[in-house]
C-alpha cells in the first residue's frame, strides 16, 4: 500500500544505504551480494568480529549445496572462489539398521543420471564459503559489512532505522533480520516463533579415510538417530552422527581415540579405517519457525 508522507521523508532525507541487513552469517552476506547485482546498496551489521567467522576453527559443518544453491553462488560471483574445495556428489543412499550389524539390504538410491545437468549437488565446507563471503562483501562497493556491531533497537515508522550499541543510528529503506533463530530483529517486530527439541544432539567432525568415497552421501538411520557420511574432496568426509542429549555429551567428552571406537561400528569399514581430520563440535538439534515473516 502507499503511503504518501513516509515517501516524502524518504525522499527528503539521506539514507546510509538501501537495504540495513542484521545478521552476518551465511544468508546476511548471499543477500547483500545478490541486491548488489540489481544496483542496491546495503549494510550488514554483524555482531562478530570479522576475524572470527574466518578461522578455520569457527564452524566445523559442511553444507550440501543443491544446484540452484551453486547457481546462486555464481550469480553473486562466489563459486569461483570455492568450487576448488567443492566435492560433487554423484550417488545418494540412505538405508537403516543397528550399530556393528550393517545396513539393511534396501536401501533408497539416488544417481546423478537422473539428472541432466551434472552432479546431484555438492558438499561445501562452512569455512570456504564463509572466508569466500567475507572476501566478496569487502570488495563490492554497495555492500558495507560492519563488524563487532550489535542492534540494540529499531524503528521502521519512518524510514527504517537501527540503534547500534555504541550509539550509532543507521537508515534504510528496508530492514531484514538474517540474524538466526534467536532473530533479537524479529523480537523486536514481536514476530513470535514456533518450535520444539528434538532430543539429540549432532556430533560433527570430518573424518580421513583409506579407500575413496566416489562422490557418494550416505544417510544411515539408526535408532537413536541418523549418522550422515558425506563425502568432501580427497579422501575425507564430514560427519553428522546424532545421538540423545546425554549420549552425545557423554561421546563428546571422551578422547579423540574413545570417540572413533564407538563411531567405528556405525560408520563400518567400507572407507577402510577412520581418523579424525580436524576438530570436533557439537550442535544440539530443534525446529524453530517465524509465525510470520513480515
Amino acid at each position: 500500500m502507499d503511503n504518501p508522507a513516509r515517501d516524502d521523508i524518504l525522499r527528503g532525507m539521506a539514507l546510509d544505504c538501501d537495504i540495513l541487513i542484521v545478521g552476518g552469517g551465511l544468508n546476511g552476506p548471499c543477500l547483500a551480494l545478490a541486491l548488489s547485482q540489481a544496483g542496491l546498496t546495503s549494510t550488514v551489521i554483524d555482531a562478530l568480529p570479522a576475524e572470527t567467522r574466518d578461522a578455520d576453527t569457527f564452524d566445523g559443518r559442511s553444507y550440501a549445496l543443491a544446484l540452484a544453491s551453486a547457481r546462486l553462488l555464481q550469480a553473486i560471483g562466489i563459486w569461483d572462489a570455492v568450487k576448488a574445495n567443492a566435492q560433487p556428489m554423484h550417488e545418494i543412499k540412505a538405508s537403516d539398521g543397528r550399530a556393528g550389524e550393517g545396513p539393511s539390504p534396501f536401501f533408497l538410491h539416488f544417481e546423478r543420471d537422473e539428472l541432466e545437468e551434472g552432479p546431484m549437488g555438492y558438499m561445501l565446507e562452512d569455512r570456504f564459503l564463509r572466508q569466500a563471503l567475507l572476501a566478496r562483501m569487502e570488495s563490492d562497493p554497495n555492500v558495507t559489512h560492519l563488524p563487532r556491531a550489535k542492534v540494540v533497537a529499531q524503528d521502521i515508522s519512518g524510514p527504517a532505522s537501527v540503534t547500534l550499541e555504541d550509539g550509532r543510528v543507521l537508515t534504510g529503506q528496508l530492514l531484514v533480520g538474517a540474524d538466526g533463530r534467536q532473530s533479537g530483529t524479529g523480537a523486536r517486530a514481536g514476530i513470535k516463533r514456533l518450535g520444539w527439541d528434538y532430543g539429540q544432539t549432532a556430533l560433527v567432525c570430518s573424518l580421513a579415510h583409506d579407500l575413496p568415497h566416489h562422490g557418494i552421501a550416505h544417510q544411515f538411520f539408526m535408532p537413536a538417530g541418523p549418522l550422515a557420511i558425506l563425502p568432501l574432496p580427497g579422501n575425507r568426509c564430514s560427519i553428522v552422527w546424532s545421538e540423545t542429549h546425554a549420549r552425545a555429551a557423554e561421546i563428546n567428552a571422551l578422547d579423540d581415540g574413545a570417540y572413533l571406537d564407538i563411531l567405528r561400528p556405525r560408520f563400518g569399514d567400507f572407507l577402510g579405517d577412520i581418523r579424525l581430520a580436524g576438530k570436533r563440535f557439537t550442535y544440539p538439534l530443534n525446529l524453530t519457525i517465524s509465525e510470520r515473516f513480515v
